[in-house]
This record gives structure tokens, sequence and C-alpha cells, in this order.
């Protein structure tokens, strides 16, 4: 995985948010005014990867018109490929449109063709990420909670067992795990991105505001999820910092969505079935 991606209204206030919550740090800062991208900000660091966050700045462009049409979130995946002009000849070969190519270095499929979820394929490399050599800033602030691992990221899709199985053959991995029974705000299926999970959720719009704090009509990448070492610790001290939660189970502790300025944030003391990294 190159990085998850949220698209908000206030660069600042999420970047603030996840810096007291789980210790992220700024690696890169730019502002991009093509119209393909058309946000400030850039990839940040938290657990063992990266999140790439940003806030419209073109009217109209394509950041600008995520965060109106949905108000803001978690937007798409990236993931890091050897060369793109084979990427893209892969994806036409395998029925799977490019929407756009902003920069040599990076193209985006078209949503329409990998149900309703946005990826992001990139053959460039970033001095300032840690995988490449860069060195990581300190914290800002003492974070809440010692967050280990980027987790996963989170979708909702029409058919999670289905799309596990397009989207390994897409991105030349594997499905790491199958649920069928998983119930409500659980995966029903992983999908490796070789060094992280793409989790795929069953889409449930009348269900999701009391699972997510927010309405997921239709198909798109939703949350993203922070491994910690001890979860009822973890819910004690967000607790204890006035953090709301929509809900809380054995398994997952979901924050409130306002928290964090939309990017749906999802904390976890175990990495997923099948991840590369257990």
């Amino acid at each position: 995985m190159f990085h998850s991606t949220a698209m908000v209204v206030d660069y600042d206030a999420t970047c603030d948010a996840l810096a007291r919550l789980g210790g992220l740090r700024v690696m890169e800062y730019s502002e991009s005014m093509v119209p393909e991208v058309g946000r400030r900000g850039g990839m940040t660091w938290i657990g063992d990867n990266s999140i790439e966050i940003g806030q419209p700045i073109v009217a109209g462009g394509g950041a600008d018109r995520f965060v109106r049409r949905t108000g803001g979130g978690v937007h798409s995946v990236a993931v890091q490929v050897a060369d793109v002009e084979a990427t893209i000849a892969h994806l036409e070969a395998s029925g799977t449109r490019v929407a756009a190519r902003p920069d040599p270095d990076f193209c985006f499929s078209d949503p329409r063709d990998t149900g309703g979820v946005f990826f992001e394929w990139f053959a460039g490399a970033v001095p300032q990420d840690p995988r490449y050599g860069g060195e990581l800033p300190p914290y800002t602030v003492a974070p809440l909670l010692e967050v280990t691992h980027h987790a996963f990221i989170g979708a909702v899709v029409d058919d999670p067992l289905a799309w596990a199985s397009r989207y390994a053959g897409l991105l030349g991995t594997a499905v790491t795990f199958e649920d069928p029974t998983a119930p409500p705000g659980s995966p029903m299926a992983g999908v490796s991105l070789a060094d992280n999970t793409l989790a795929l959720y069953a889409l449930a719009p009348e269900a999701s505001e009391g699972l997510w704090g927010r309405e997921y009509a239709r198909a798109r990448t939703h949350v993203i999820g922070f491994r910690v070492p001890d979860l009822d610790e973890a819910a004690g001290l967000l607790a204890g910092a006035g953090v709301g939660l929509v809900r809380r189970d054995e398994r997952f502790l979901v924050v409130e969505p306002a928290v964090t300025g939309g990017a749906g944030t999802v904390f976890v003391e175990d990495l997923l079935p099948g991840d590369p990294r257990r």
C-alpha cells in the first residue's frame, strides 16, 4: 500500500485530531492545482503506514466534488506498482478503465469498474517516506493511544465475496479471508495489499448510522483501522478524554466521525485474518 486517502473539509483539524488520538505525523505537504487532484495536504504517517490527507482548493476539482457530495471522509486506497504503463495495460485488459492520469507516475482507475471503490496506482517514490529512507518527524503532541499498525482500510460494497476475488485479481494478490456469516459492521472478506489489508463490508445503508455514525448509501472506502495493543485500555483512555464512540464490541471501537473531521476511524486489537504482517 502506498497510502490510504482521506479528503476532508479541514486538513488541519483532521491532522490535529489524528495526531492527538494516535500519533499521526505529517511527512510532506503540498498544494496541487491539477483539477483531478485539487487539494492542499499530503502524506502523513501513523503506525506502520501512510495516510494522504487533503482539503479541496480547486472548485469543481476531484477533491472538491467528493467533499461536496459526501461531506468528506475516506476517499480511496493507493497502491504502489512497478510500472504505470504496464499497470494501465493490465487494468484495461481486465475491463477496468483509467479515469485520470494527473501525472506520469500515477493514475486513477474508474470506480464504476471496481464496484465503487476508488484506486490510485502509483509508481514513484516520496523521499520523505520512511520506506524510502525518510526520517519521521517527532510527535507534535503526546498521542492518547499507542498505534502500532495502520491495520486496514475498509470499504462497503454490494457483494464483498465477489469483489474480493475481483480486487485480488486486479492487484495480483490474494483473498486473505472470507466470512459469509459476518454480522453487520464486521468485514465479510479481506484482500491482501502486500503490507496491509483491504477489508470489505456489506453495504447496508439502513444500518450505517448505527454502525459507522453516518450514512453510506453507495459503495466506497469508508474507514481506516488502527491497531492498538489493548482494546479495553484504549476504550478507557478515549472515554477519559471525552472522545465519543459510535459503537464498541469485542473487536472494534468506532470513533464518532466528527472527532476526526469525517475521516472514519476504527481501533482494533488484532490484525485481520490472513494479514501479511501476522
